[in-house]
């Protein structure tokens, strides 16, 4: 049984972490570990920062991107997660978050922070065949940022997620990062008996 959460986040977002610099990370998804997992379950790591204020933010009022954009903001996002996990190389990772998330963690940091998943051997690549499902609708936040919570359904471990994303020269770069997993629901099986064909008359 593998359950591991890490929460990386470039800032103030929602629910106050255990540990770090001034700031918030994500709170964990529904569904999530966090949610229900067992007392066996690994905490979070958190990385946090204070928020600066984005020009780009102000600027622009951004609007929730099409299902098409969510789908590959979700997904892209975790499989950054799972190649560095892969690879142990956290560069690409921390080059791909809005600028709040570059300074607020170092590839060092970040390295520490996903230890966890890394030494598990957590394959998150799964999720590139399979649609990722939102627990509550999208939304952007009083602080300009987009939330996206869910889940893959995959088997036998399913993957949780909850990112934060920051509007940045036009574009959507993620800002708080949350993933893990928990044993898939097994598949409900109907308890009807088949329907018999009536007996034929002579």
């Amino acid at each position: 049984l593998i359950i591991v959460f890490c929460v990386v986040c470039g800032g103030a977002a929602a629910e106050p972490g255990e540990k770090g610099a001034k700031g918030a990370a994500p709170s964990p998804p529904a569904s999530g570990p966090a949610a229900g997992a067992p007392s066996s379950a690994k905490r979070p790591s958190q990385a946090k920062a204070t928020p600066a204020a984005s020009k780009d933010t102000a600027a622009t009022a951004p609007t929730i991107p099409d299902q098409y954009k969510l789908n590959m903001l979700i997904r892209t996002t975790i499989i950054a997660v799972s190649q560095a996990n892969e690879t142990g190389n956290y560069a690409v990772l921390r080059d791909l978050g809005s600028p709040n998330f570059q300074n607020a963690n170092s590839v060092a940091k970040l390295t520490e922070i996903f230890s966890s998943q890394r030494n598990a051997n957590l394959d998150l690549s799964p999720v590139l065949f399979f649609t990722p499902k939102l627990i509550r609708a999208p939304a952007i936040d009083e602080n300009g940022m987009l939330r996206l919570t869910g889940f893959f359904a995959t088997q036998p471990q399913q993957v949780n997620f909850d990112l934060a994303f920051e509007f940045v020269q036009g574009e959507w770069r993620h800002f708080g990062v949350s993933v893990g997993t928990r044993p898939a629901a097994a598949p409900t099986v109907p308890n009807k008996a088949p329907a018999q064909a009536a007996p034929s008359s002579k």
